[in-house]
């Protein structure tokens, strides 16, 4: 069981990044701009296969991906490089890998939703909106050692395309409250030295994932609908080295007619990836204490 946790986590992982990032690469085709690199994984690059003008990559790192474009880090004169393309051509491109994030969310929810699938609580608001909704129904049986708590989970199931609006819905009320649980992060760390309860990096990820797989494919499939929208959310924010943070330099130059400085901008990118690497290491340091102290 072990060695299939192990296998699904790095196909999530994998399907993720890869449909993150084909949603750069094709609209980066598509307008014009050359694509150098399609890379999934990081660091050292363990296999290259050229097709056209494409290197496609696999690199030792099995986490994120990168899509390589001219012209996107470094000024070039090429009129297929990423800093030649018109305003709405760039802002298309950099939006592309959070849609389709959003798209396979969408997709995957409506399935669930159509076959029927237990709701997806998320904050207590939630729980207490399912109770009314008569979704979880709390009561007590006897057994031998006496009366004991009993929770009943309805399925919620809705023929398509009914299943389809509320799996937008449903994507909606749940980035909402991502949103909302991001903000908490630097709140807690400062106040109280610690990360919110529900926040989990790769290993923290990877332990959910060995919990899931025993309950079948379409929870796997769940578990991946939630990690694309959670991406596809915090992708969305302005923070720089996001997507949401260079998108938000585009925002300033559709309305101040004027590109911010290249070099001002790179920099804001290089510090903002720095950043978050550090805060990646300790979300990783944190699921690697709690499973010492507290193991399931």
């Amino acid at each position: 069981m072990i060695i299939l946790s192990i296998l699904a986590f790095l196909v999530i992982f994998s399907v993720l990044i890869l449909v993150h990032e084909f949603g750069h690469f094709y609209v980066a085709r598509k307008s014009g701009v050359k694509v150098e690199e399609f890379g999934l994984g990081m660091g050292k690059c363990l296999w290259k296969k050229k097709v056209g003008e494409v290197d496609y990559t696999l690199n030792a790192v099995p986490f994120g991906g990168f899509v390589r474009m001219l012209g996107e880090e470094e000024e070039s004169g090429d009129p297929r490089s990423f800093n030649k393309a018109k305003l709405w051509k760039r802002m298309a491109i950099t939006l592309a890998g959070i849609c389709m994030n959003f798209m396979l969310t969408i997709i995957s929810f409506t399935i669930l939703f159509t076959i029927g699938t237990n709701p997806i609580l998320i904050t207590e608001q939630d729980v207490t909106k399912a109770q009314e909704q008569g979704l979880l129904v709390l009561g007590d049986t006897l057994d031998e050692n006496g009366k004991r708590d009993v929770l009943e989970i309805h399925p919620i199931q809705k023929p398509f395309p009914q299943s389809f609006v509320f799996a937008i819905t449903e994507s909606w009320r749940i980035s909402k409250a991502i949103i909302q649980k991001a903000g908490e992060i630097p709140v807690k760390l400062i106040t109280e030295r610690k990360f919110p309860e529900g926040i989990a990096g790769p290993i923290g990820i990877a332990e959910i994932t060995h919990k899931v797989v025993p309950l079948g494919f379409f929870a796997v499939l769940k578990l991946m609908a939630l990690l694309s929208l959670s991406l596809g959310v915090m992708n969305l924010l302005p923070i720089p080295a996001l997507d949401g943070g260079r998108f938000l330099f585009q925002i300033i130059e559709l309305v101040t007619f004027r590109r911010p400085p290249e070099k001002w901008e790179n920099a804001i990118h290089l510090t903002g990836y720095f950043l978050l690497m550090g805060l990646l290491v300790l979300i990783t340091w944190n699921d690697i204490w709690r499973l010492i102290v507290s193991p399931s």
